[in-house]
């Protein structure tokens, strides 16, 4: 006797969908709306569901609590406690999930890890979009939400990824300015920081397609091999200096703010000198080099678990 593969009922029926959200600049919101406006055009009933931390965290980040922050950041155990919302973090068996996070140190936000592990109902038996907006470097922080959804239950996981297209010597000037100014505004002959309307109109490409087929097209996170590699590379590094910081803590305020500025400084010269080195090796490695990069990002950022209807075939 066969069982047979076949999309769920709640699936096919599905028209409605809960996006959970955490944002302090308001740029990831106009992404998801971005993403969701073509689901309300064809009907949908969008829910939307602010994660807020107990306390709260600063925008503009000051400098001492920005780089503080980091040894949490990269923290996988690292929790925070959130405000229920009044419904609770509960979601129907027939909503799409839009888990809509930014990326903190390489790492989903504090407030998304710990929604994912402290409330895995909010995901546990559902579909879910992953849907980051971020400067460049998303690649770690997806693969590990994706390890998070998997672990809360989640059945299947897509990504879409967007991100501030222009030059990353521009965009790391504007996205610092922005973070610790608050200035998101053009400037000199640089533009105005974050994700640009040309992602924004790819995204709401995106939120068509889901609309229609109910699935990502493949191109809804687009893989660039020298910074995914870049990035899973420093991901490895920020979590052993997480470790480090966390540990020179017990030595008191001084050790700590030491740990802290020799990592930023460790930061400033890995940007000027490891990044261009990694450039020059996905030239050398060609074509090889970004097929092995794009599977290896692929294979850990989604899964669709199977789904078996009720249905024996003798």
């Amino acid at each position: 006797m066969t069982r047979v593969l076949a999309a769920a009922p709640t699936e096919r029926l599905q028209r409605r969908a809960v996006v959970y959200l955490y944002t302090q600049t308001g740029q990831l919101r106009e992404v998801a709306q971005a993403l969701t406006a073509p689901l309300e055009a064809r009907g949908w009933d969008i829910r939307w569901v602010d994660v807020r931390p107990r306390n709260a965290f600063p925008f503009p980040w000051p400098i001492r609590r920005f780089f503080g922050v980091f040894p949490q950041a990269v923290d996988p155990q690292a929790l925070v406690e959130l405000v229920e919302p009044a419904g609770g973090f509960t979601t129907a068996a027939d909503e799409l999930v839009i888990l809509a996070y930014q990326v903190w140190y390489l790492a989903p936000s504090l407030p998304i890890r710990s929604l994912l592990k402290t409330h895995p109902e909010a995901v546990q038996g559902r579909t879910v979009v992953s849907l980051i907006a971020c400067r460049n470097m998303w690649y770690s922080a997806a693969i590990e939400a994706c390890g998070l959804l998997r672990s809360a239950g989640a059945r299947r996981v897509d990504v879409v990824a967007a991100t501030d297209t222009r030059r990353s010597s521009t965009t790391l000037v504007t996205t610092l300015r922005w973070l610790l100014t608050g200035k998101r505004a053009p400037f000199l002959w640089f533009g105005r920081a974050g994700v640009g309307d040309d992602e924004l109109a790819r995204v709401t490409a995106v939120g068509q397609c889901i609309a229609e087929s109910r699935s990502c097209p493949a191109d809804a996170a687009p893989v660039v091999p020298a910074l995914a590699a870049a990035d899973i590379i420093a991901g490895k590094v920020f979590r052993r200096w997480g470790r480090t910081a966390r540990s020179m803590r017990r030595f008191g305020s001084t050790a700590d703010a030491a740990s802290l500025i020799a990592f930023a400084l460790s930061l400033g010269i890995a940007i000027v000198i490891g990044l261009p080195l990694i450039g020059c090796a996905a030239v050398v490695g060609g074509e090889r080099f970004a097929i092995r990069v794009r599977g290896f990002v692929y294979r850990r950022i989604s899964f669709h678990l199977p789904v078996f209807d009720d249905v024996v075939v003798a």
